[in-house]
């Protein structure tokens, strides 16, 4: 219980993300990026109209003395398949839903803010938007911006849309990104620094710059799915999507399996490359199809759990990233 209240004051003290912890170099600007696609950024936010004031009362009272904490979901897709703008509008310690209330979305096209439309929340708070026709998003990685109309809150995600056949790197992230499996928690409970794997952050650039994109995928609840894009930018990781739980916990096992499983299937029509550091990251990638010589697994950590997985030739184990380079 008093790691659910302090992941409770954690996120509920942090807030939601008002900044782009990824952002351009000069202005608003469009760069070569991974997979061969363009890596499309804007400055600052799009120009919206006033705060109109919520739909209840209720909703009034609560958002006076809470901070909002939304989060969207990153969209990922081939040039082929649905593209749905999903997200969800909460607020406070609590993680009080925001139901039935609009939402203004924008993308970064061209170098620009470009309205995409809006969405109303559903009775959990969750917003969805399927762009159609002239609205889909054009080949890129890409900001998404979205103004909730009542105050005028934010929310920010990002869009990867790439040609079917596309190489992806599906990375974990604690323990195989993170210096320990329990660095975050220890980050929640006690307000410890978070370091990274040494190498890991050069590693994967440079596996941007072979072409692959980054995707994070983290059995981590989604109320941390700023703090999460915050620690890659400021670890000098490479810009990318990010797919974080629906629930708070996540057990490990066969939860997590199946978690990451199901997040797994965005991934359909992508070309992929796993890495991880627990067994259960080696079940989850294998049942998605990924092949064992494409499974990599960051050691010591759990070199004992991952003997049998292994010798069986179902992964790839490396101990330092230079390792991992060069195998890749």
């Amino acid at each position: 219980m008093r790691w659910l209240f302090a992941c409770a004051f954690l996120v509920g003290c942090a807030g939601n993300l008002r900044t782009n912890p990824y952002p351009p170099a000069r202005g608003d600007e469009i760069a070569a990026g991974a997979a061969g696609v363009p890596d499309v950024r804007c400055a600052g936010a799009p120009a919206t109209g006033p705060a109109n004031g919520f739909r209840t009362y209720r909703h009034a009272i609560i958002t006076r003395f809470a901070h909002p904490d939304h989060r969207g979901i990153d969209l990922i897709a081939t040039s082929t398949q649905p593209q749905v703008l999903r997200g969800t509008l909460a607020y406070g310690i609590i993680d009080k839903k925001l139901e039935h209330e609009d939402v203004e979305l924008f993308a970064c096209i061209a170098g620009s803010w470009q309205p995409l439309g809006t969405a109303r929340t559903d009775d959990r708070g969750q917003f969805a938007l399927p762009l159609e026709g002239a609205a889909r998003l054009p080949v890129g990685l890409r900001d998404l911006y979205g103004s909730v109309v009542a105050d005028r809150s934010s929310v920010r995600s990002l869009a990867f849309i790439a040609p079917a056949g596309a190489q992806v790197l599906v990375s974990d992230i604690d323990g195989t990104l993170t210096a320990s499996e329990t660095s975050f928690i220890k980050a929640v409970l006690i307000g410890s620094h978070v370091d990274a794997q040494p190498g890991a952050a050069a590693a994967l650039t440079l596996a941007a710059a072979q072409g692959y994109q980054i995707v994070y995928m983290t059995a981590r609840g989604d109320r941390f799915t700023d703090a999460t894009r915050y620690w890659l930018a400021s670890h000098g990781f490479p810009r990318g999507p990010v797919r974080l739980a629906s629930s708070l916990i996540v057990k490990p096992g066969a939860s997590t399996v199946a978690y990451k499983r199901h997040a797994l299937r965005d991934l359909e029509g992508f070309t992929i490359r796993a890495l991880g550091n627990r067994s259960s990251d080696v079940a989850a990638y294998a049942a998605a199809g990924v092949p064992p010589q494409h499974i990599f697994v960051k050691l010591p950590e759990y070199g004992g759990e991952l003997a049998g997985s292994l010798k069986a030739g179902a992964a790839i184990g490396f101990g330092h990233y230079s390792d991992f380079k060069s195998a890749l």
